[in-house]
């Protein structure tokens, strides 16, 4: 097996009697790295991100319980399918963990393991190249000039023409990077369903940020501890319940950031994580929440929410006052962090 190419990767996960024991898959091009290990991870069990078919794990939790990964691989669903056992941001350290794994004649769950670029001589490129139970696959970054043919493709295939002069605002929105052009063409294409032609007012009125104030400005504005803004941004907005809406996802979100970060992970490195699917221009502001916030003022935050959105609705007429002074003690917590 060793070396395949990404097509061919997905057609050995398509069955039980082809599919590898364990898949590395590592690249430049983070975004590519993460959504092949997505369509892996997908094929296998159904879901890319259900708990009870999916383990995810990091370098760290299993080099410093040496048996975690091989226990996981060997365990059996209670519900009797393959399970995938996702091991993020991996490097040569795993290498005695993952021998047991490859040496071992139980079928297992399938264990897919994503990394940054290994170069040849990384021990854990070489052990599973070398592998005929792994599959590996090396993906590369983009080039901006294969990135816009691949998004004008894409358009083309829809159906639709696309001017220069809205193709060149598009790609300043995705600012060359994979996973925010699939994203934003993608919301482009729903836009412009039913047309033809897309045109650069196209482009600015659904990709990348806009001159309006809009949930991720407010809930920026919250977790940062800015509370002019948080005044501003919700009053703009309209406020009411929408407002504890957008703190609840924001705030859920950043808790598992925050839980990565707690397990050893650079606070760049979640925020670039593909996962998160944060838009570039943000990156900065969201690093500097994770570094306010941790994991426990998280939990406490998403308790004050709750309570505030079971206030609204047993007291209706005060939804708006609750609301701001609920926004107002988060913000003011982010300026005590």
């Amino acid at each position: 097996m060793s070396v395949v190419r990404p097509s061919d990767l997905l057609g050995l996960c398509s069955s039980a009697k082809t599919m590898p024991v364990v898949v590395l898959i590592h690249g430049a091009d983070r975004s590519a790295v993460y959504d092949l290990c997505k369509q892996i991870v997908k094929k296998v069990t159904g879901s890319s991100d259900n708990a009870l078919h999916v383990i995810h794990l990091t370098e760290q939790q299993i080099t410093s319980a040496k048996e975690r990964l091989y226990e996981e691989f060997a365990s059996v669903s209670m519900f009797g399918n393959t399970q995938t056992v996702w091991v993020s941001d991996a490097g040569d350290s795993i290498v005695n963990v993952l021998e047991p794994v490859l040496a071992s004649e139980t079928p297992g769950n399938l264990v897919v393991i994503d990394a940054d670029n290994l170069t040849k001589t990384s021990k854990l490129r070489k052990l599973c190249e070398a592998s005929a139970r792994c599959a590996s696959v090396a993906l590369y970054e983009e080039s901006a000039q294969e990135l816009r043919a691949r998004m004008q493709r894409q358009i083309k295939a829809a159906g639709h023409e696309i001017t220069e002069e809205a193709m060149q605002k598009f790609m300043d929105f995705v600012s060359f990077e994979r996973a925010v052009g699939d994203s934003e063409v993608q919301k482009l294409l729903l836009y412009c369903h039913g047309e033809t032609g897309i045109e650069r007012e196209d482009v600015m009125a659904i990709c990348g940020d806009t001159s309006e104030a809009s949930g991720d400005d407010l809930m920026d504005a919250v977790f940062a501890g800015n509370l002019a803004e948080v005044d501003r941004f919700s009053a703009s907005l309209g406020g009411g319940r929408s407002a504890l809406s957008f703190a609840l996802q924001h705030v859920t979100k950043l808790q598992t950031m925050a839980a990565q970060v707690a397990q050893g992970l650079s606070v760049d490195s979640v925020v670039n994580a593909p996962r998160f699917g944060i838009f570039f221009k943000r990156r900065a502001v969201i690093a500097s929440q994770l570094k306010k916030w941790e994991v426990e003022s998280l939990l406490a935050a998403e308790e004050k929410i709750c309570t505030a959105i079971l206030q609204t609705r047993q007291h209706p007429d005060l939804d708006e006052a609750i609301v701001s002074r609920t926004l107002l003690a988060l913000a003011r917590s982010a300026r005590l962090g």
